[in-house]
């Protein structure tokens, strides 16, 4: 374990020292050219996509997406040349191809052994990863909802769980972005949580259970504590999504910082408490998510347990 350590800090310090140096050349290569008559709008920031498709190429697809996809959208052809980006779709691309391959390679261990799943690794793999995460994040559900909820909403939170943590240490990687730093990218996670969370209140409790709560205990502030109810519930995806996108943000612009002095070595403390954020920031969503689907599906035996006990 500790030669793996040591093996993964090498290549790490490596690629650091040489990205520290290549940066700034790469940026210079990747800001679009302008030419006359050209729909040209914000650079892309240098990633992995700009290795795979150049500046001219980008500017070509976010003038067909202009012209083909924005009309059938809300949104504005010009805001979208002058504004769109498009790094943080390929990032996100990378990450699930990342958690599938990993999947697939924990997969066939699995069936190579058959108590792989047993038995602990004594090497770090994707098989070991994702026995940590899996159980880390079941054994927080359980306590929360109990087995029988935690169950049901198991692969909705991990999933969650292991996708996010792939999109947020991309940005330890030199060239990589992370795409939880584009609010388009957690919006989405965080309607996610939010519909299912009221999908799932709406099973256990019916209809009509689910929406009393909203009116709380008294009967004479039903009028202000319905409304007090829905601006919490609506404020919850903004909370989850802005949450992530600040610290993640944050986080990426000291890194980009550090790499601009284009010293060796001097990221790599930064890139530690990069992978403390990326981790809490991680288990923060998962938490939270957790907690309302909890509130969601729990909110009936909560109210009959006071009831019992009064």
């Amino acid at each position: 374990m500790s030669r793996s350590f040591r093996r993964a800090f090498s290549v790490l310090a490596i690629a650091t020292f040489c990205m520290a140096s290549a940066i700034p050349a790469l940026a210079e290569t990747a800001a679009p050219s302008h030419g006359e008559g050209a729909h040209v709008g914000h650079a892309e920031l240098f990633s992995w996509m700009t290795l795979f498709v150049g500046p001219e190429n980008q500017n070509a697809l976010k003038n067909w997406l202009a012209d083909n996809v924005a009309p059938t959208t809300f949104i504005d052809k010009a805001d979208y040349r002058t504004a769109g980006h498009l790094s943080h779709v390929f990032m996100a691309f990378v990450a699930l191809l990342i958690v599938l391959a990993t999947a697939i390679a924990a997969r066939r261990a699995l069936a190579r052994d058959a108590d792989a799943g047993v038995l602990p690794s004594r090497k770090i793999g994707p098989l070991l990863v994702f026995e940590i995460v899996v159980g880390s994040v079941w054994n927080l559900m359980k306590d929360m909802m109990g087995a029988d909820e935690a169950r049901r909403h198991f692969p909705i939170v991990a999933t969650l769980a292991i996708y996010i943590f792939t999109m947020n240490i991309l940005a330890l990687i030199p060239g990589g972005l992370p795409p939880t730093d584009n609010l388009n990218t957690n919006v989405v996670m965080a309607l996610t949580v939010f519909f299912a969370t009221h999908i799932s209140g709406i099973r256990v409790q019916g209809p009509i259970g689910y929406l009393k709560h909203f009116a709380g205990p008294i009967v004479a502030l039903a009028p202000l504590m319905i409304v007090i109810e829905i601006i919490s519930h609506l404020v919850r995806p903004v909370s989850l999504s802005l949450r992530l996108l600040g610290n993640m943000t944050g986080d990426h612009k000291v890194m980009e910082i550090f790499l601009g002095f284009q010293v060796p070595l001097l990221p790599l403390p930064v890139m530690f408490l990069g992978l403390l954020v990326a981790t809490v920031q991680t288990l923060v969503f998962v938490l939270l998510s957790t907690v309302y689907l909890s509130m969601a599906t729990a909110h009936q035996d909560h109210g009959d347990e006071a009831h019992d006990h009064h």
